[in-house]
């Protein structure tokens, strides 16, 4: 395998020009690979065996991940679903595209969207999500020909809706988003997956863990050890081999249609999940410490180029779309506040990307936000020095070097920030069903 390692140079932040797609544009005969963006909700990279987990949860995006890149430190720009995920179709900070949960505010219809891009290229574009903080009325439809909600329980239900809507195929390529939260909160693993990741567990809680049961242990009203906490990531874990199944057979489909080497596909999440870390358990949203920021990002690109590739330095979700457009040959919109990831792959020589961060917060409650770099971390004005410290255990004094980390992060958020002026606020009104659905998913008590 190759393996791209961060280069020491001086941390700086990079913004991004428009660029010419010369060396990737289709000629007039030929047509633009096919891209697929899948996001599993909630899932943590380090409970995939492409990230090094020692339990059997993802053999099916293993195996995607030796004709891919995986990005081994990729950051998500909040630790909860909107926020985050605007930020993944927009290529834009939070503070600039302002679609929150809290407010009930959604992407504007001026910012420019993944979706928007490749529509006006000539692709079919279809979104099949879980609805919730997902839902249509965020603004997440943009640029969708089709955006339906299934709220499916199982990631391979929704992939069968994404794959019933390729078959009909009107020869332009396509575009499709699959989004599912089969891994968050609540954990209802069936029982043969449960089995693959239990063992012996002889305690009191049962197999499938609910949001009242969440709640309790996390307002310590129950008992609950470290054979309880493992038998609540076994479910976790379970649901996630459940969601690989699903990825199995998407990618069983695209060899099967000789689709496979003509489709971009990128995997990834929204946010982590706490397991105590930080004193809560099956919950997110709450802080914007590595369990919950840091997430999956897998890039099979077109005939598998940089196949094996794994790249240790640090990308964002915003990544994402320039990455996208640039590979199939667009020009990346100037508004985009992404890197081009393939540019960097080309180079093998990067400036440390820095991974500005907010929590959804609703208004007069304060956005804390926060800017990671590979080995420095600063959340308001707390630093952590992950070098030392990857768990974020205890607060780095700022002496020494230190100091210098932390002015220079302080630098790169105020230059992240104003890169972009904020786009207005428009408020919007989910419909009773969309509440109903966050009910179910813990966001609404």
């Amino acid at each position: 395998m190759v393996r791209l390692l961060l280069i020491c140079i001086p941390i700086v932040v990079l913004f991004l020009t428009a660029c010419s797609a010369t060396d990737t544009e289709p000629q007039d005969n030929e047509r633009r690979p096919n891209v697929i963006l899948i996001s599993i909700d909630t899932l943590r990279p380090d409970h995939l065996g492409c990230y090094g987990y020692e339990k059997a949860t993802s053999p099916a995006l293993d195996l995607l991940c030796e004709d891919a890149v995986v990005f081994e430190e990729a950051i998500a720009h909040a630790s909860s679903t909107l926020h985050s995920h605007a930020s993944m179709l927009t290529s834009l900070l939070p503070h600039h595209h302002q679609a929150t949960w809290s407010a009930k505010t959604r992407i504007p219809e001026d910012a420019i969207c993944l979706a928007e891009v490749l529509q006006q290229a000539g692709y079919r574009t279809a979104a099949f999500t879980g609805g919730g903080q997902m839902d249509r009325v965020f603004g997440l439809d943009q640029g969708f020909e089709v955006f339906e909600q299934p709220m499916l329980e199982h990631f391979e239900d929704t992939m069968w809706k994404g794959v019933e809507w390729v078959e009909s195929d009107d020869s332009r390529p396509f575009f499709l988003f699959l989004h599912s939260y089969e891994v968050h909160h609540p954990y209802t693993p069936e029982a043969d997956y449960l089995a693959l990741f239990e063992d012996g567990y002889s305690g009191s809680l049962p197999g499938e863990i609910s949001l009242e049961l969440l709640g309790q242990i996390n307002n310590e009203e129950i008992d609950f050890d470290e054979a309880d906490l493992g038998h609540v990531v076994a479910a976790y874990d379970a649901e996630i081999r459940s969601a690989d199944d699903g990825v199995s057979h998407l990618i069983r489909y695209l060899r099967e249609k000789g689709l496979y080497d003509d489709t971009l596909v990128v995997f990834t999440s929204d946010h982590g999940e706490e397991f105590g870390e930080h004193g809560l358990v099956g919950v997110h949203s709450h802080t914007l410490f590595d369990e919950l920021l840091r997430v999956p990002l897998v890039i099979k690109f077109p005939g598998s180029a940089h196949a094996g590739t794994r790249v240790g330095y640090q990308v964002r979700g915003i990544d994402i779309p320039p990455t996208v457009v640039s590979a199939v040959g667009i020009a990346i919109p100037e508004v985009f506040s992404g890197t081009d990831l393939r540019s960097l792959l080309a180079t093998e020589q990067v400036g440390d990307l820095v991974a500005i961060s907010r929590l959804d917060r609703p208004p007069g409650r304060g956005g804390t936000t926060s800017a990671r770099v590979m080995d420095w971390k600063l959340i308001e004005e707390d630093l952590f020095d992950l070098s030392y410290d990857p768990g974020e255990t205890w607060y780095a004094h700022p002496i020494g070097e230190g100091v210098e980390a932390a002015e220079r992060l302080r630098i790169a958020l105020d230059e992240a920030l104003a890169s972009h002026e904020p786009y207005p606020t428009e408020v919007v009104a989910p419909a009773e069903s969309t509440v109903d659905e966050l009910r179910a998913l813990g966001y609404i008590q």
